[in-house]
């Protein structure tokens, strides 16, 4: 978990992200290393007791994934 708006890591307390998980029905076997969560603020940058949460999968931009053309060998 990060922070969106200082981003800073979140932790929690065991288990809570798999009851955030089911109660959003998202198996958490769908989800890989491309994976983040983050909040839309923490303690340490807001003042409010319950952040709201998203899930964001972060893939290469196609240039990231285009072959390699130019180079100096």
């Amino acid at each position: 978990m990060e922070c969106a708006r200082c981003g800073a890591p979140v932790l929690w307390e065991k288990g809570k992200t798999t009851i955030l998980l089911e109660h959003a029905a998202i198996d958490p076997l769908e989800l890989d290393a491309s994976c983040i969560l983050v909040t839309d603020g923490c303690p340490a940058c807001g003042s409010k007791r319950e952040y709201s949460v998203q899930i964001f999968r972060i893939s290469a931009s196609d240039e990231q994934q285009r072959p390699l053309l130019y180079g100096n060998s």
